[in-house]
């Protein structure tokens, strides 16, 4: 049974961390999956380290789960909803969902061409494609298990953070993925209708700087399907990938 399991572990490698607050915020986070049915089954532990992102999870089957959290990350009003993040990482993990098999994102990227010039950032840039459709799923048991209307503070910071950095075409596209992602979760969940100013702030930077597929990445990622199919999974990372290295190919050199 799921649920019975709490945390296994838990080190601060930094010195610095309150780890009695991320012990607390946990165990919170985890009565609430447990409450729904949805808790880890395997062992989970929690490391506190310098790194430049808030976290990320490392899962071995069957043996258990590691949760990076950044020492930033355990200092901010959000840790509840990063670790309710990865905890929705891990239970599709565990459930064996396309979404999270890394054999789906494989073959998806494998049916993508990719002209010679953008064959080496190509990998990266799939890379951020896939993780947001993970980060869809993820977030589909965090936000109304633990994180709700606060998603839109933080997705809205996103979006503008995105909208305000500068760069070449590479650096455009990465920002119209989070952009078009955190538009799409937040459509998805109904924090965010089409009429709000988010969505005009978004529109209006699309339009500004010439990109097309904004409308067409956000819906995307906003009606992914659950459940949905490993080959139907397939099917939409295949066109998502496509329509990012369109716009890629489209933008000014």
């Amino acid at each position: 049974m799921g649920g019975r399991l709490a945390l296994q572990g838990l080190r601060d490698a930094t010195g610095r961390a309150d780890l009695d607050g991320v012990r607390s915020e946990f165990a919170a986070v985890h009565a609430a999956y447990a409450k729904a049915g949805r808790a880890a089954k395997w062992p989970v532990s929690v490391v506190v380290e310098e790194m430049p992102i808030m976290g990320a999870t490392q899962s071995r089957p069957n043996e258990g789960h590691l949760i990076h959290l950044s020492l930033r990350a355990t200092k901010s009003d959000m840790l509840a909803g990063l670790i309710a993040h990865e905890m929705g990482h891990i239970a599709r993990t565990e459930a064996g969902h396309p979404s999270h098999d890394r054999r789906v994102h494989d073959a998806a990227m494998a049916r993508v061409t990719v002209p010679r010039a953008f064959a080496r950032g190509f990998p990266r840039l799939a890379r951020s494609a896939v993780g947001h459709m993970e980060d869809i799923y993820a977030d589909d048991l965090a936000i109304p298990l633990v994180i709700g209307e606060r998603s839109r503070g933080f997705f809205a910071d996103w979006i503008r953070n995105a909208m305000a950095m500068s760069g070449n075409a590479w650096d455009e596209v990465f920002g119209l993925l989070d952009i078009a992602f955190s538009l799409g979760n937040l459509e998805r969940h109904g924090l965010v209708k089409g009429s709000d100013p988010l969505s005009k702030e978004a529109t209006e930077f699309a339009k500004v700087r010439g990109i097309r597929s904004l409308d067409a990445l956000t819906a995307a990622y906003r009606d992914l399907p659950d459940p949905v199919t490993s080959d139907k999974c397939e099917d939409i990372l295949v066109d998502l990938l496509r329509t990012a290295m369109a716009e890629l190919r489209s933008r000014p050199a």
